[in-house]
């Protein structure tokens, strides 16, 4: 019940108590420590002297940091973070056993800055872990409740000070302190066994020194952006400590009691803090995101700053303080810390390490400057001080909407960088191996390995490297020789034509000499019949196919008619008798004149494929356009769909009125009105995405899909066209409730039927192309966001960029199809509560296993229904379309 109040999931359970209890004692005995530090300090010293200690402090941290870093490159982050623990316990034993036998003169300054170090270094490494072994989505409900260890730390000593001091003495509270860290490092092995998240490999490189660290930090916009919020909010709380404490000075002068009033303030404080995080924080982040949570603490101290301006009393300066103390350890430390969350775990450690050190640090030095400026110099009460925090907190808030801007940036950033490594590793792949087969088998003897090279270069402007022709004609294979030229010929390369001349005459195969005979026919004056006395023996479809050639060409012995007789004799036989006369035909005419249609016509219907693809390209080439519906048919078969889609889109936009027609009809054949989108696509003029919208509401699911992919690709080359929104709406509505209807059918499914394989993959298939087509229609209507990296990031089997897209999806949707979607797509929202979601999304059905499976493959009778619907409305130009409302990212 516990677990499920505060949005545990199965298998955290047990990071989220030890990194609670690890903050837990962390800060507990930073609060025992500091009100130790502050009493002890103020007894000797006047509240003056506060800012040289505060001074003394940051040019500390900025040294040990420069040791931090150093040491960080040579050991792992669990040794690390032992070894600081028992550093300061051994420390803070040190300083108890000093204070036993008399203080020396140095003790109380060191104590000062010690404590200072302490308080900043080691909360900030509780976070660094955190951030190792939890996501985005994680950390949106579990840093709730693991930063409710340092409210409880902050109630719990706050407690231990009054009681302690009270009755032992504040010194002994040293000794506590050196107890409780020493017990952490325990629990930082503990935290770290149970990471489900494998940390990427750090780069030890980036970051050796401060120099090198603060670059990285000011060359990243997120990282500087957050540098700026860290420092902007240190000064204003160092300015704020300094009015709380000086003022508290002022009403209460006894040492003792000023401890133990700090120890109560500490327990009220720690206490609204824990109630501000166990009550507000999870809920403010998930209902209004980062940018809302960011700006809760300045706009609290603002008002508290006014109070303290106007009246200047203690219980002014305890509101301000409260508020200060109340509100920046829960909501605004959970909030900063998911700002780190999609930075790159080899950039994380060490940005993070100096911007929570050195960088909150220089704040503190900066704030502490000013108070001793306006303090010593202008003589500044405490009340008055507020004048410039009042103007600091104002910067504060607009650094805070620039690093929110940032985040939002730097979620798309790593997505997009996961989607081009993946892409680009397998462009590169496939380059790499194709460039690697031709250099090798081209360069081999193996006849076998340079015909599959050379069908490489089939149908491709990649031309036969120069250096390998001669070798390849002179090969001992027929085979090799006559691909040669055949792939010469094709190309128009003339640089085998001396080299053919000495096959014609000389080579012992026919079919290499009849290649030779085209190709010296296509590629010079060579007449075929003259040549015919000085040959053995070609094919005699060679030789009609080579006259009809020669008698086409333009000059004063052209004759179009015997040229057409001559081709009719070559394609009289349709059987595999008459198959090489056909493909000679084929690959003849489209250097021909236009002067040949019936004959393209038979070749375009050939029955043999190879004929066929030959007369496609010559289709193209002379882009006959009584020949779309021809080539329009062959889109269906295998191994002529690439070769007639590239006719189809060089035919361009007179092709798109068959094809407009042939999509739109219900009676063309499924397999052929899918695959007419991606030849509209490739034409890509505004009629032919006319013709893609039109068919958006199609009832044929993988029809959508192909339609939507081929929209998504005409609208990223044409930005700039008008988009029918309406019905982009309306369709992508009827998506997502198709989806929800899908998980409404899903648990309708039986077991026997789940674990069925080729049940449980046809379900999946269906279900995650309907994923698909919502992403592809948000990103028409979305086109200034990354969809697309989001939703391969969706497809990623890793926790943490699959959290990292879901984050970014809720800060870049508008807020009704936020709310409609995430839950789909949310890995910490169960299939049950799906199935739950969709049954009040859709509706109560009473149907069977049988038949739920059956809805599945009739492509969702409901989305039919939708979509007919939504035809009709937009037909009758209805009042209230369906809508998501701005289509505009919002202020989370």
């Amino acid at each position: 019940m516990l677990r499920r109040l505060l949005q545990i999931r199965r298998g955290e359970s047990t990071r989220t108590i030890l990194l609670f209890a690890y903050l837990f004692l962390v800060i507990s005995s930073y609060v025992v420590i500091k009100s130790t530090r502050d009493a002890l300090f103020l007894e000797r010293y006047s509240a003056a002297r506060l800012p040289y200690a505060e001074l003394a402090s940051a040019i500390s941290v900025a040294a040990m940091m420069g040791i931090y870093l150093r040491v960080n490159r040579r050991v792992g982050l669990v040794r690390l973070l032992t070894a600081t623990l028992l550093t300061f316990s051994a420390t803070s034993f040190i300083f108890w056993a000093l204070s036993r036998s008399g203080e020396p003169f140095w003790m109380l300054p060191v104590l000062y800055v010690w404590a200072s170090v302490s308080g900043v270094l080691l909360p900030a490494q509780v976070w660094t872990l955190a951030n190792c072994v939890v996501t985005t989505r994680e950390a949106k409900r579990l840093f709730g409740i693991i930063g409710s260890g340092a409210l409880t730390g902050w109630v719990v000593g706050g407690l231990i000070t009054r009681a302690t001091a009270t009755h032992l003495g504040t010194e002994s509270l040293l000794l506590m302190t050196a107890l409780t860290l020493a017990v952490c490092p325990v629990l930082v092995a503990a935290i770290w066994r149970e990471r489900r998240i494998e940390p990427a490999p750090m780069d030890h490189a980036e970051a050796r020194s401060l120099t090198e660290s603060l670059g990285l930090v000011w060359h990243s916009r997120h990282l500087r952006a957050i540098g700026i919020l860290i420092c902007l909010s240190s000064v204003v709380t160092t300015i704020v400590a300094w009015q709380f404490r000086a003022i508290a000075k002022a009403f209460i002068p006894d040492t003792d009691a000023l401890a133990a009033f700090f120890g109560t303030f500490n327990i009220y404080a720690g206490g609204v803090s824990l109630i501000a995080q166990l009550l507000l924080t999870s809920r403010l982040l998930r209902r209004f995101g980062v940018g809302m949570a960011l700006l809760v603490v300045p706009c609290v101290l603002l008002a508290g700053s006014l109070g303290v301006l106007i009246a200047g009393t203690l219980w002014a300066a305890v509101v301000l303080k409260g508020g200060d103390q109340s509100l920046r350890y829960s909501i605004d430390r959970s909030t900063v810390e998911l700002l780190y969350l999609p930075i790159p775990a080899r950039q994380m450690a060490h940005a993070k390490a100096f911007i929570d050190t050195v960088i909150y640090r220089a704040g503190d030095a900066v704030g502490a400057l000013l108070v001793l400026v306006a303090v010593s110099i202008f003589a500044v009460t405490p009340s008055e001080l507020s004048i410039a925090t009042v103007l600091l907190l104002g910067a504060w808030i607009v650094a805070a909407l620039s690093a929110k801007q940032y985040y939002v940036q730097n979620l798309r950033n790593s997505l997009y960088e996961h989607r081009a490594d993946a892409e680009r590793w397998s462009a590169q792949v496939d380059e790499r191996s194709t460039s690697e087969v031709l250099a090798d088998a081209l360069g081999g003897d193996d006849p076998t390995d340079i015909l599959y090279a050379l069908s490489l270069l089939d149908g491709r402007e990649t031309p036969i490297p120069a250096q390998a022709v001669s070798r390849l004609l002179a090969h001992r294979s027929s085979e090799v020789r006559k691909k040669t030229i055949l792939l010469l010929a094709a190309a128009e390369d003339p640089v085998g034509l001396a080299s053919a001349e000495r096959l014609l005459l000389t080579d012992e195969d026919i079919g290499v000499r009849t290649e030779a005979l085209l190709y010296l026919t296509r590629l010079s004056d060579v007449d075929p019949l003259v040549r015919l006395a000085d040959l053995n023996t070609v094919q005699s479809s060679s030789v009609a196919v080579a006259t009809a050639q020669f008698l086409a060409r333009p000059g004063p012995r052209q004759n179009i008619e015997a040229a057409r007789l001559l081709l009719d004799v070559a394609l009289r036989d349709e059987g595999p008798e008459g198959y090489h006369a056909r493909l000679e035909a084929a690959r003849v005419i489209g250097s021909l004149p236009d002067c040949f249609d019936d004959q393209l016509q038979r070749l375009l219907q050939d029955i043999a494929p190879e004929v066929a693809r030959l007369a496609i390209r010559a289709a193209a080439s002379l882009g006959k356009t009584t020949s779309v519906r021809l080539v329009m048919a062959r889109l269906v078969e295998r191994e002529l769909s690439a070769d007639a889609t590239d006719a189809l889109a060089a035919l361009g936009p007179r092709a798109v009125p068959v094809l407009q027609e042939a999509l739109a009809s219900q009676n063309t054949p499924p397999a052929l009105r899918r695959a007419i989108p991606d030849v509209l696509q490739r034409v890509g003029t505004p009629e032919a995405e006319r013709a893609l919208v039109d068919n958006l509401l199609d009832p044929d699911p993988v029809l959508r899909l192909q339609t939507v992919s081929a929209l998504n690709k005409v609208r990223q080359l044409n930005p700039d066209r008008l988009l029918e929104r309406e019905l982009i709406e309306t369709v992508l509505a009827a998506e997502i409730l198709g989806h929800y209807r899908s998980y409404q059918l899903l648990g309708k499914l039986s077991v026997e039927t789940i674990v069925s394989e080729p049940a449980l993959h046809h379900v999946k298939d269906s279900m995650s192309h309907e994923l698909e087509r919502i992403f592809r229609l948000m990103k028409l209507l979305l086109p200034q966001h990354d969809l697309h990296s989001a939703y391969v990031g969706l497809q990623s089997g890793g926790a943490v960029v699959h959290a990292n897209s879901v984050e970014f999806l809720e800060h870049a949707l508008p807020t009704q199809l936020r709310n409609l979607l995430l839950p789909l797509i949310d890995s910490e929202v169960g299939l049950a509560d799906r199935i739950r979601l969709a049954e009040r999304m859709v509706g109560t059905t009473d149907e069977t296993s049988k038949q739920a499976l059956a809805a599945f493959s009739a492509s969702d009778e409901l989305l039919r229904e939708m979509a007919a619907n939504a035809e009709q409305r937009l037909e009758s130009h209805a009042r209230n379309p369906i809508r998501f409302g701005p289509l505009t990212t919002d202020s989370r």
